[in-house]
């Protein structure tokens, strides 16, 4: 049955009227909010002891710590980017589907690489993994999406390690989305095996001192603004004064184009197990042009802080390959790296053919899908 666009009218109409009279809102808890920014500007050691003293009491706090900048920094970027090594890495996965003709996982890691300014042209490596028998069923349990999503960020990560050894410096490694892993923490012991090789991968870029990061386009995190909170008049009586505005809100005021601002540790009860120089920071970057703003957080592990060359690097090359991509900017690196990991349905049904294929050739029967599966196959054949 089709969707009911009568039931959705006026529900839809009702949503237009919400979102204006909320973004009225926002845009004064937002004034509020960026006024106080300007207040604590330079009061870091205030902030740092209010944030241990809320952590002490919340331990699942979750918010931006301020390093040795002023809450106001906008680093102008230098162009164009030093002569280095690009190594970007992107991930898909097929899940293990119940109803389908054969169980199986994949993960498949596509990586980019590019000397800018050298003239070699660029290379591209993929890395499939199947999942089967004990990987497909730790603990007895067939594998959950979160966990299969945890093995491709830890391949994504471990090729990236590898592959680093064979590079000479500066080399930069750029991944989408975050460095913290909110597959964890997890109790269970599959879990944190694989977090486990997670760590041991950043071990050996830290070791090779990588400039290593990963880039998190439209970030809708508020956590510079819970931050904020800790500090606002109203946090007395309310907990969250703020709710609703964003950091990316705050510093598109802040940031001018090729600006990043001043760098932040993470405070979160999963970042405590990323120790010593492995400890995430963050910062924001505009990698946008003048009256089109394009913001993205950056998380970085510690290593790459400490190294204020490392720092004028990424920046530069985070912001000189976005514009390569146009009006929307993002990095070109990862925007290549993804188009070389996606597995197509194409793909995905070669991939099931020649598991069923070689199953036959050893003897085994054949394998079908479920009946659910076949009865909603047949329904979109009939649709189209």
């Amino acid at each position: 049955m089709p969707v009911n666009f009568l039931n959705l009218k006026p529900q839809i109409q009702a949503l237009a009227e919400t979102a204006i009279s909320r973004r009225s809102e926002l845009n004064q808890k937002r004034t509020d909010c960026l006024a106080l920014l300007m207040k604590h500007a330079d009061n870091l050691i205030l902030l740092q002891k209010t944030v241990e003293e809320a952590s002490a009491q919340n331990k699942g706090l979750r918010c931006a710590v301020p390093v040795s900048e002023t809450l106001t920094t906008h680093k102008s970027v230098s162009l164009p980017a030093p002569v280095c090594t690009i190594l970007a890495a992107d991930g898909s996965q097929i899940n293990p589907d119940p109803h389908g003709a054969v169980l199986y996982g994949l993960v498949n890691v596509g990586v980019f690489r590019m000397q800018p300014g050298s003239g070699l042209a660029p290379e591209i490596k993929t890395f499939s993994k199947l999942i089967y028998d004990e990987d497909l069923h730790p603990s007895g349990e067939l594998a959950s999406e979160d966990l299969i999503a945890l093995m491709r960020d830890v391949q994504e990560r471990e090729i990236l390690a590898d592959l680093a050894q064979n590079e000479t410096a500066p080399l930069v490694t750029l991944t989408d989305g975050p460095l913290e892993l909110y597959h964890e923490p997890r109790n269970e012991k599959d879990f944190e095996r694989y977090f486990k090789q997670y760590l041991s991968a950043l071990d050996d870029l830290a070791l090779n001192q990588v400039i290593t990061a990963g880039y998190v386009d439209r970030p809708r995190a508020d956590l510079v603004v819970r931050l904020l909170e800790l500090v606002a008049p109203e946090h007395e009586s309310t907990e969250r004064p703020f709710a609703g505005v964003t950091d990316l809100q705050l510093f598109e005021s802040i940031l001018n184009p090729g600006d990043r601002s001043a760098v932040f540790k993470l405070q979160s009860s999963s970042a405590d197990a990323f120790a010593n120089k492995k400890a995430l920071h963050f910062f924001y970057v505009n990698v946008g042009n003048t009256g089109q703003p394009a913001l993205a957080r950056v998380e970085v592990p510690l290593w790459v802080v400490e190294d204020p060359q490392a720092m004028t690097t990424l920046q530069s090359v985070l912001v000189e390959q976005s514009h390569l991509a146009g009006s929307r900017p993002y990095p070109y690196p990862l925007i290549r790296a993804h188009e070389i990991a996606v597995v197509k349905m194409d793909d995905h049904n070669q991939i099931s053919e020649m598991i069923e294929q070689e199953l036959l050739n050893n003897g085994l029967p054949p394998s079908f899908n479920s009946n659910k599966q076949s009865h909603k196959q047949h329904q979109a054949r009939g649709r189209m």
